[in-house]
């Protein structure tokens, strides 16, 4: 799965799935959405969890929910009292990036050449492949990133971070990749169909908080 991913939405479905079927050992190989498309691909792995759709022409692509992106900054920092953020005006801030390959970073690159404003005109102090990393360098107030809103509910809620909506609005797809040649078992079938129920139901929650 890549970072988001595999960091804050499947332990959880890993957990309750492991719970209802005792017997499973499942093993969760993290790195970003273009290492995890390569390594279907070569059919080392069975599944994929990536932030976006898969380009390779040899894997299928079923969409499980969809995911917010927003800007997301220390409470000191200029945008924290802004009410939304256009693409034009994050050039105006330092920004910290996901690394080349993310997912994250693919959706992000597009989102920004759609509304007119080229990815290099933003002023980008550094690139990181953990999220984890990208919010404690935020934290500091060195600059702000544009992360799923998932990823930092707990800091939103202890105010450690602030997460402002851009507009229009960031959205992308989370989706489940695989070998379109390949057969599967039940198992595996089973555990993309609980994912799936799990991930919308895990979104529809935090879409709730947030209008609260």
């Amino acid at each position: 799965a890549s970072t988001t991913i595999a960091e804050y939405l499947l332990p959880q479905v890993l957990g309750e799935f492991k719970a209802r079927f005792p017997g499973v050992a499942p093993r969760l190989l993290v790195a970003n959405s273009e290492a995890v498309q390569a390594r279907i691909a070569e059919r080392t792995l069975d599944l994929g969890f990536i932030e976006g759709d898969s380009h390779l022409p040899s894997l299928a692509t079923d969409v499980c929910c969809d995911d917010e992106l927003q800007v997301v900054c220390a409470p000191t920092h200029p945008l924290a009292k802004a009410n939304a953020v256009t693409p034009k005006s994050l050039t105006e801030h330092a920004y910290i990036s996901r690394e080349p390959g993310s997912g994250t970073r693919e959706v992000i690159d597009h989102y920004l050449q759609k509304a007119g404003v080229p990815p290099d005109s933003l002023q980008v102090v550094m690139e990181l492949g953990s999220p984890e990393a990208i919010k404690g360098l935020v934290a500091t107030g060195l600059g702000f990133a544009i992360m799923s809103r998932a990823s930092v509910s707990k800091e939103t809620r202890l105010r450690q971070l602030v997460r402002i909506p851009l507009t229009p609005p960031l959205t992308r797809h989370l989706s489940v990749v695989y070998a379109k040649e390949r057969f599967h078992s039940l198992l595996v079938n089973g555990f993309v169909q609980f994912a799936k129920e799990r991930f919308a139901a895990m979104q529809d929650r935090e879409a709730a908080g947030a209008e609260a």
